[in-house]
């Protein structure tokens, strides 16, 4: 799995990351490259997924962008860390598993590398830690063509007296948001989570890739 490293650009516009990752999937769901991981950090955004109410929206004069992943209404921008999974899947039916992959693989990267009690909490997508429930990392996903789109972005840093603001996050209303340095979790940059962010998704992400099966074949034949 090859990795797009964005981070050495600094804040890039949504919108030309957006296109880098469209052009990618236009490569990997016809095998013309292989499955790539793409990581950015983005220019303060916010995005509205494909369930957003417009309650969610609590600022009517906020520039949204609508797209098309899963969730509800967020923000990106400084000090948080984006990756985006561009991978062909073996079946791509199974959605729930490649969703439950992504969670395991933040979950496993956080708890690991940072020693947070990071967690699933059933009917809410993300990592997230408890009492009271806030949101560490979201998620948001898309499957199309037999190849995946969008996916995490984890707070490392964001100055939340602006991030967030205007919006309902993720349209929960009885939860609030998290960040690795909020959490005690000192001098850690979004380069620095980027490496153990990166090992681990490659570790849970390839075994249910397109050539991860035709090479599993292969050497059964």
């Amino acid at each position: 799995m090859q990795v797009k490293n964005l981070l050495d650009r600094g804040l890039i516009p949504y919108m030309e990351g957006d296109r880098i990752q469209r052009e990618t999937f236009d490569d990997v769901k016809v095998s013309h490259c292989d499955d790539t991981l793409i990581v950015a950090q983005f220019e303060p955004t916010y995005t509205a997924g494909r369930r957003t109410k417009p309650e969610d929206i609590v600022d009517a004069d906020l520039p949204v962008i609508s797209v098309d992943r899963g969730g509800s209404v967020t923000w990106h921008g400084p000090g948080q860390l984006v990756i985006y999974p561009i991978i062909r899947l073996a079946d791509p039916t199974e959605t729930i598993g490649y969703i439950r992959a992504v969670e395991a693989a933040v979950i496993e990267a956080v708890r690991t590398t940072w020693h947070l009690p990071v967690v699933r909490i059933e009917g809410k997508a993300g990592v997230w830690l408890r009492d009271p429930d806030r949101k560490l990392c979201a998620i948001g996903l898309k499957v199309a063509q037999g190849a995946t789109m969008h996916g995490l972005a984890l707070n490392v840093n964001p100055d939340f007296s602006r991030a967030f603001t205007g919006i309902i996050p993720c349209g929960l209303h009885d939860c609030g948001v998290a960040s690795l340095v909020g959490e005690g979790v000192d001098g850690v940059s979004v380069a620095d989570a980027a490496d153990p962010l990166i090992a681990s998704l490659t570790a849970h992400l390839e075994p249910l890739t397109y050539s991860a099966h035709e090479s599993e074949l292969a050497a059964t034949k």
